[in-house]
C-alpha cells in the first residue's frame, strides 16, 4: 500500500522557523512572503492566516533567536543576572549573525521577546536602580553585547571586505597603533567581551550609588 507524507500544519511557530532559517542562510534581504511560501511549500497568501506583514516577520524572527536563550538563572546579585544574560545573549547572537542588524535597529515587540526585558529590569530594579536609571542600563548593556557581537562576528560580503594595512602606517605618525596592531592575531576576543562586560558593571554600579539619593 503506497502512504503518502503529510506536511505539519502552518503555524505563526512553523512560519518563523522557516524565516529563521532563510535569515541564517541568505540573510535578511531574502526575507519576503513569496521566499517563505517557496520554503514552506505553501501559497505566499495563505501565510497572512498567520503573520500580517515583513514587519511582523521581522519581530519574529528577532522572537525566535531569543528563543534560544539559556533560561534565566537565579542569581544572588543583579550583577551576576546582568552578567549572566549578556554571556548568554551573545552566545545566541553569535550562532545567528545574519539577524543581529535586527538586534541593532529594532525593540523587542512581541510578548515572548518582552518577556526578556522584563527580567532584567526586574533584576535592576530588585537592586536599587531607579526607573530611568535601570532603563538606560538595560539600552547600554544591549548597545554593548550588541555592538560588539557585530564587530567580532558580523561577516561582511565579499565585495565590501577591508584588510587595514596597519603594519604600513608611519611608524612616526602612528607608533601606537602598530604596537596594538602586531598583537592582533592572537587577541582574545572573549577575554576583550569579558574585559568590558566588567567595566560595563562596574560603572553602573558606581553610577547607583552616586544616584541613590534621587533614586525613584
Amino acid at each position: 500500500m503506497k502512504t503518502t507524507s503529510r506536511r505539519p500544519p502552518l503555524s505563526r511557530e512553523r512560519i518563523l522557523r522557516a524565516a529563521l532559517g532563510i535569515v541564517d542562510e541568505e540573510g535578511l534581504e531574502a526575507i519576503s512572503m513569496r521566499r517563505l511560501g517557496q520554503a514552506l511549500g505553501v501559497e505566499a497568501m495563505s501565510l497572512y492566516n498567520h503573520v500580517s506583514n515583513k514587519a511582523e516577520i521581522l519581530d519574529g524572527v528577532f522572537e525566535a533567536v531569543l528563543g534560544e536563550l539559556s533560561p534565566a538563572k537565579r542569581e544572588s546579585s543583579w550583577q551576576a543576572f546582568l552578567r549572566e544574560r549578556a554571556r548568554a545573549l551573545r552566545s545566541v547572537l553569535r550562532a545567528h549573525p545574519n539577524a543581529l542588524p535586527l538586534f541593532a535597529t529594532r525593540p523587542a515587540v512581541t510578548p515572548a521577546s518582552i518577556a526578556h526585558v522584563e527580567a532584567v529590569l526586574e533584576a535592576l530594579r530588585g537592586g536599587g536602580f531607579g526607573i530611568d536609571e535601570s532603563l538606560s542600563a538595560l539600552q547600554v548593556l544591549v548597545a554593548f553585547v550588541v555592538g560588539h557581537t557585530v564587530a567580532t562576528s558580523a561577516t561582511p560580503k565579499p565585495d565590501e571586505a577591508s584588510a587595514p594595512a596597519y603594519h604600513q602606517l608611519d611608524p612616526t605618525a602612528f607608533p601606537r597603533v602598530r604596537e596594538a596592531a602586531s598583537s592582533l592575531a592572537s587577541h582574545d576576543v572573549d577575554a576583550e567581551f569579558e574585559f568590558g562586560l566588567e567595566a560595563l558593571v562596574a560603572g553602573l554600579e558606581a553610577g547607583r550609588k552616586r544616584r541613590a539619593p534621587t533614586r525613584q
